[in-house]
């Protein structure tokens, strides 16, 4: 006997919970289904900047993720010679094992209805109305139909390509990441560090504090960068080199193994929707290039969804499709922005001069905190007004991108 749905939502993580829990608080049958038994961890910054914070107060979850985070007034950008600015944000830490347990717990407190171990097998369109979803749960097959599902596996290229929605096999980004917890350092220290240091070229390190005096150290690769270089000498180096990371290891205790994972980024990859079938968070490349964070993105791509199928199924899959798809290319300048902005920051002289710039201009470093908290247009970062003010510090303040200025 097959399980039956109004739509079912494959993979637990913040994408797919996020909706889950939408899709359900409007009445609507939910089957969300994991491979993982949870609680389970996952390999990540632990970072929730604004766009996580907007989601979660969406969802109306931002009071109980705050009560199990650690709370940090900004984000320290270091540059490569040592220079370094505080960028206000609203921001936190939690663990990612944490987090989802939490985000899970909301959308069956919704109505969802979870299975853990079950394995997404295959997909097939059995009417133009309905699908059926095969999931391995040990040795047994599963079978679950539903007029709509949504995608939330992750970067994972397996089940991407089972669905149908892959473009491209490869993860153009790679992170490495380990916990320590240091209880002396932790007192007095509520700043998510960003550093860009000549051991991880093409990338940069972090440093994050997280409750109970836990740190989230690791390092990420841009792009390809990752291709030509070995991750953990990498992060080794950048520990040797960093001292805060230098003097959080030395004194403190090693909680987990150094853990990497592939990043989709930049919305692309895969498609979006096919049919009643749409991606959502990290299999279509919901992870910020440049950046990294994907939390906030993902939810907010779950709930573009979710949103999708509530306003227009009545209208058919075409017109739920198209709605999503709209939803994502709404976002789609931001990320191609921050793309660009990859090839600047491998760049030890820009990245010095413009952190520099915003810890004496009062100007650029409003920009550079626009950017993280997502209140001004990131493209004054591809324009040569901008990078004027950057690069030469002139009292000329320019106030508005205008599309000419453009140099990509």
């Amino acid at each position: 006997m097959s399980r039956v749905y109004d739509v079912i939502v494959i993979g637990a993580g913040p994408a797919g919970c996020a909706a889950a829990r939408t899709l359900a608080k409007s009445n609507l049958s939910v089957g969300l289904l994991d491979k993982a038994v949870f609680p389970r961890d996952k390999v990540c910054g632990d970072a929730l900047i604004p766009d996580a914070y907007h989601a979660l107060k969406k969802l109306g979850l931002i009071e109980r993720v705050i009560d199990i985070s650690c709370p940090v007034r900004g984000m320290r950008l270091t540059g490569f010679d040592g220079s370094n600015v505080l960028v206000r944000a609203a921001g936190a830490c939690v663990p990612r094992l944490k987090l989802d347990e939490l985000l899970l717990k909301s959308a069956i407190e919704a109505g969802a209805e979870f299975l853990s171990g079950h394995e997404f097998a295959r997909i097939a369109d059995e009417d133009g109305k309905t699908y059926c979803v095969e999931f391995f749960n040990g040795n047994d097959s599963v079978i679950a139909r539903s007029a709509w599902v949504l995608l939330a596996t992750g970067a994972a290229i397996k089940p991407i390509q089972q669905a149908g929605l892959l473009l491209r096999a490869e993860s153009r980004s790679v992170a490495v990441r380990q916990y320590v917890r240091n209880e002396r350092l932790a007192k007095d220290f509520n700043e998510l560090v960003f550093a860009f240091d000549r051991t991880v070229k093409g990338g940069y390190g972090w440093v994050f504090p997280g409750p109970d005096a836990i740190f989230n150290i690791g390092i990420g690769f841009f792009g390809s960068a990752h291709k030509h270089s070995n991750p953990r000498r990498a992060y080794e180096g950048f520990v040797a080199q960093l001292p805060l990371a230098r003097d959080l290891i030395r004194d403190g205790t090693i909680l987990s193994p150094l853990t990497g994972a592939p990043l989709r980024t930049g919305l692309a990859g895969a498609r979006f929707a096919k049919g009643g079938l749409m991606g959502i968070g990290e299999c279509i490349g919901a992870t910020f290039p440049l950046t990294g964070e994907g939390i906030g993105k993902a939810m907010e791509t779950g709930m573009l969804a979710a949103s999708a199928i509530i306003a227009q199924s009545s209208s058919g899959r075409g017109a739920v499709a198209e709605a999503y798809t709209q939803g994502i290319a709404g976002l789609q300048p931001k990320y191609d922005v921050y793309r660009k902005a990859e090839f600047m920051f491998s760049w030890p002289y820009l990245t010095n001069k413009l952190v520099t710039h915003a810890d004496n201009s009062l100007y650029i470093r409003t920009k550079v905190e626009g950017l993280f908290n997502e209140t001004t247009d990131p493209a004054f970062l591809l324009t040569l007004s901008g990078w004027r003010q950057i690069l030469f510090g002139s009292g000329n303040e320019v106030q508005n991108v205008r599309q000419k200025d453009r140099i990509f």
